[in-house]
């Protein structure tokens, strides 16, 4: 029963209506979701600013749900509304009233299906990494760890439509998946593996001409180089020719951090190691932990980005939820004389020849 209102909730979330929040359901079932207020510096409440960003609000989010945690990626939809995927198989879902600090019509419900028996779900990890919605045809997409694959999934989440384990990601390591994925105005699907190491430096992305979900898809493999000692664990479209890169390193001595960063569309090119240039670094004192979600809005001119953290449900660890105002600044980008050709005789260089899977 409890599956069925949180799947009902998740229906009715993602078709914007009035609606009145109640009382908050039982613990461990609820689908009740708090978000706290947090400054960016504990000990500086007055500091906002970290290289190119601007902090404008953050919270700790907390359900006494015992499947809330884990947010390995997430949405930004239209109407304030946020929608977060664990790495457990489970969708978060709320309308944020900042105002408030509330989160409206909150949900926690599980994905229709994965890489796994239905009946498995609680045991079974399905690790799933990464997010991709299309918001014309409402259709969302998801990339798994372990079971190396790409779903795609119907409109409100209500059935798994196609799914395809391409060969080229069957040799990524167990845990070291797709971590990222990207959608290109012109159809194409970029996915990035966490530690998939490349011969020539960095670590394996793949191109797909089509939707990877779909057997019939073509990939080829290219270099993503993270900054030094990071891992990749989130990308998301800044602009039409841009993406944002999100990465995040632990050691001992240092704890947690994570660097923002800015890569260039036109240097994702088959055979290359693509870099991207950083714009902040989140280490402490600044509020920080295992951050792999990441999403962009836009308030008029300005770019917001959000991110948000993957707890590892370990109670050492937080979900924390972050809000920033992009800052003007210069981005570097690569120039190549034989692209600048290509480009002025119409030529897409790099993705004539694909790999059937």
């Amino acid at each position: 029963m409890i599956r069925l209102f949180a799947c009902l909730s998740l229906l009715f979330f993602l078709v914007p209506v009035t609606y009145v929040r109640g009382p908050a359901p039982p613990a461990n079932d609820s689908q009740y979701i708090k978000l706290e207020p947090i400054a960016l510096d504990a000990k500086d409440a007055n500091r906002t600013k970290v290289g190119r960003l601007k902090f404008l609000g953050g919270w700790k989010i907390t359900s006494d749900n015992a499947a809330f945690g884990g947010i390995s990626s997430m949405l930004a939809l239209p109407d304030s509304r946020f929608l977060m995927l664990s790495d457990n198989g489970s969708l978060v879902g709320f309308t944020f009233d900042e105002d408030k600090h509330q989160a409206v019509r909150p949900f926690i419900a599980p994905l229709p299906d994965g890489p796994a028996k239905p009946n498995e779900f609680a045991e079974q990890n399905w690790d799933s990494e990464s997010l991709l919605h299309d918001p014309e045809t409402s259709q969302f997409w998801v990339s798994y760890e372990h079971q190396h694959s790409i779903w795609r999934y119907g409109p409100s989440f209500a059935r798994k439509e196609s799914a395809h384990y391409p060969k080229a990601m069957q040799k990524w390591p167990e845990n070291g998946g797709a971590e990222a994925m990207l959608r290109l105005n012109d159809g194409r699907f970029l996915v990035f593996s966490e530690s998939a190491e490349h011969s020539e430096g960095g670590y394996q992305a793949l191109i797909f001409d089509i939707d990877p979900s779909n057997p019939e898809s073509q990939s080829v493999r290219f270099g993503y180089k993270p900054p030094k000692g990071y891992k990749l664990t989130d990308a998301t479209m800044l602009d039409d020719s841009s993406a944002l890169m999100l990465h995040r390193r632990f050691t001992p001595l240092d704890g947690m951090s994570a660097i923002l960063s800015i890569a260039q569309l036109e240097d994702f090119q088959p055979g290359e190691i693509a870099t991207s240039t950083q714009i902040a670094t989140l280490k402490p004192p600044l509020k920080v932990d295992n951050m792999e979600a990441l999403a962009v809005t836009q308030d008029g001119k300005e770019k917001i980005i959000w991110i948000a953290s993957d707890d590892n449900f370990s109670p050492l660890q937080e979900t924390l939820f972050l809000k920033f105002k992009l800052l003007k600044g210069k981005t570097a980008q690569k120039k190549r004389d034989s692209r600048g050709k290509n480009e002025k005789a119409g030529a897409n260089p790099g993705f004539s020849t694909f790999e059937k899977d």
